[in-house]
C-alpha cells in the first residue's frame, strides 16, 4: 500500500507540472500521513539533517567554480589548447568540442555548465567553418554528458551522500568511463564529419600540412599550452589534491573557487567584482533548488527504509530473474527511460536508495553501480523530451530542438555502447580500486 501511495502521488505531481523537489516532498508527506502513525515533525528533522553535511557543501562550490571559469577566461583557454592539439583534422572543431568538454568537465562537474561554456564559444566558430548548426549543437550536448562522469562530479557526490559510498572512490572510478565516452564521441564525430563533409581534410591536405606546417603546429601547441597553463593547472590541482589525500572533495571545491577567482581577476583579468556578484547570485539560486531537493530526498529515503520498499523491489526482481546480466540490462533500460523525463539529480536521489540494495545482493560493487547509474542519467541529459543539455544547447545555438533529432540517434547509440562496456567490464571503473 505504501509503495502505491508514494509513487502514484509522485508520478501524478510530476505529470501535472509540480517542480521535482516539491513533488518528492509532497509525495513523501502524503505517504507518511496516510500510511504511518509517525509524528510529522520528523520531516523537518530529516530535512535539516539531509543538508547539514560537510560533504554537501562541495556541490555549490563546484557549481560556483564552473560559473567563474566559464566567465573569467579559463574555459576559453581550455578551448584554445584543445584546438591547437586536434583542430586540423577531419571534423577538427567537433573534436575540439569533445576534448574541451573533457577538460572542462574535470573542473565543473556539471553537464549543463559544460554544454553552456563550450557551446557558447564553439557553436559560432563551427558555423563559420561550415558545420551544420543542429549537428554542432547535438555534438556539444552529448560532449557535455562527459561533464558529470569525469571527476569531480555532482552526480557522484549526490550518489555518495544518499548511499554512503565513498565519494573519493567514485571520483577515482569515474576517470576511465568518462574518457571512454569522450573517445566514443570523437570517433562518431570523425565519421559524421566525413559523411556530411563538415571540416573535411583530404589526404593530400594532411600530407601538405605535415610537410610545411609541422613546426608551426608545434609552436601553436606550445603557445596555447603556455597561455593556458593556469587554466590547465585547474584539474591538476583539484584532482591531484583529492587523489593524493591532501584535501577532501569539499575542500577541493573550495580550492577550485579560490583558484578560479584569483586567476580570473588577477592573471587573465577578464572578470570584474560585478561579474563575481552575478555568478554568485546565479549559483545561490541553483543551489537553493538542489538543496531543497536533497533535503526532502532524505525524508524520502527514510520513508523507503521504514516501509521496506527496497526489500519489496529486491524480492520482485528476484522473483523475475536471478541473473546479474538480466538485472543490469533492466536497470540500464529503466534508468535510460527515466533520464528522458527526469533530471539526473532528482533521479539519482530517488533511484539510488531503491536500486543499490538489489545491486549489492547480486554482488555488484557499490562504486561500480554508482558509475553505472551516473552514466545512464548523464545520457539522459541529451535525450528528448526532457534533456537539460538539449535545452541549454538550443538556447546557445538559437535553434529548435526538432532540428537536432536527425543527429541525436548516432550519438545516443555511441553513448549506449560505452554504457554497456562500463556495465559489463567492471575493471574500466575499478582498475585503480582493486
Amino acid at each position: 500500500m505504501e509503495i502505491l501511495v508514494l509513487f502514484a502521488t509522485l508520478f501524478l505531481l510530476i505529470v501535472i507540472g509540480v517542480p521535482v523537489g516539491f513533488a518528492i516532498g509532497g509525495a513523501t508527506i502524503i505517504a507518511l500521513y496516510y500510511c504511518t502513525d509517525l509524528d510529522m515533525v520528523i520531516t523537518a528533522q530529516y530535512c535539516y539533517s539531509g543538508v547539514n553535511s560537510f560533504t554537501i557543501l562541495s556541490i555549490p562550490f563546484f557549481m560556483l567554480a564552473g560559473s567563474i571559469m566559464s566567465t573569467g577566461g579559463i574555459a576559453k583557454r581550455i578551448v584554445a589548447f584543445a584546438k591547437s592539439l586536434i583542430g586540423a583534422v577531419t571534423g577538427g572543431l567537433g573534436a575540439v568540442a569533445v576534448l574541451a568538454s573533457c577538460f572542462f568537465g574535470a573542473i565543473s562537474g556539471s553537464g549543463m555548465a559544460t554544454t553552456s561554456a563550450i557551446g557558447g564559444m564553439l557553436i559560432p566558430e563551427m558555423r563559420k567553418e561550415g558545420y551544420d548548426v543542429p549537428y554542432s549543437t547535438t555534438l556539444i550536448c552529448f560532449a557535455g554528458t562527459v561533464g558529470p562522469i569525469i571527476p569531480p562530479s555532482i552526480s557522484f557526490i549526490m550518489y555518495g551522500v544518499v548511499t554512503g559510498t565513498s565519494i573519493s572512490d567514485l571520483f577515482i572510478a569515474g576517470v576511465f568511463p568518462g574518457l571512454l565516452m569522450g573517445l566514443g564521441y570523437l570517433v562518431m564525430n570523425w565519421y559524421m564529419s566525413r559523411k556530411y563533409g563538415f571540416g573535411t581534410v583530404t589526404v593530400d591536405e594532411v600530407k601538405e600540412k605535415t610537410k610545411r606546417h609541422v613546426l608551426n603546429r608545434l609552436k601553436a601547441v606550445g603557445k596555447a599550452t603556455w597561455e593556458g597553463k593556469w587554466a590547465l593547472l585547474s584539474p591538476v590541482i583539484i584532482l591531484g589534491g583529492i587523489y593524493s589525500g591532501i584535501f577532501t572533495p569539499t575542500e577541493a571545491a573550495c580550492v577550485s573557487v579560490v583558484y578560479s577567482v584569483i586567476v580570473s581577476l588577477f592573471v587573465y583579468r577578464e572578470m570584474t567584482l560585478k561579474d563575481i556578484y552575478r555568478v554568485m547570485a546565479e549559483t545561490a539560486v541553483l543551489n537553493g533548488i538542489t538543496s531543497f531537493m536533497l533535503a526532502y530526498s532524505t525524508v524520502f529515503s527514510t520513508f523507503l527504509n521504514f516501509a521496506q520498499i527496497p526489500t519489496q523491489i529486491y524480492e520482485a526482481i528476484i522473483g523475475f530473474t536471478d541473473s546479474k546480466v538480466v538485472f543490469l540490462l533492466i536497470v540500464n533500460l529503466v534508468l535510460l527511460v527515466i533520464g528522458c523525463f527526469v533530471d539526473s539529480v532528482p533521479a539519482m536521489v530517488v533511484m539510488a536508495p531503491l536500486l543499490l540494495p538489489a545491486a549489492e545482493s547480486f554482488g555488484l560493487n557499490p562504486v561500480h553501480f554508482g558509475i553505472i547509474m551516473s552514466v545512464n542519467l548523464a545520457i539522459g541529459l541529451s535525450t528528448p523530451p526532457y534533456g537539460c543539455n538539449l535545452f541549454v544547447g538550443t538556447a546557445v545555438g538559437r535553434i529548435k530542438m526538432e532540428s537536432m533529432f536527425k543527429f541525436i540517434p548516432p550519438f545516443f547509440v555511441t553513448a549506449v555502447v560505452a554504457l554497456l562496456l562500463i556495465t559489463f567490464v567492471p575493471q574500466i571503473s575499478l582498475l585503480f580500486l582493486s
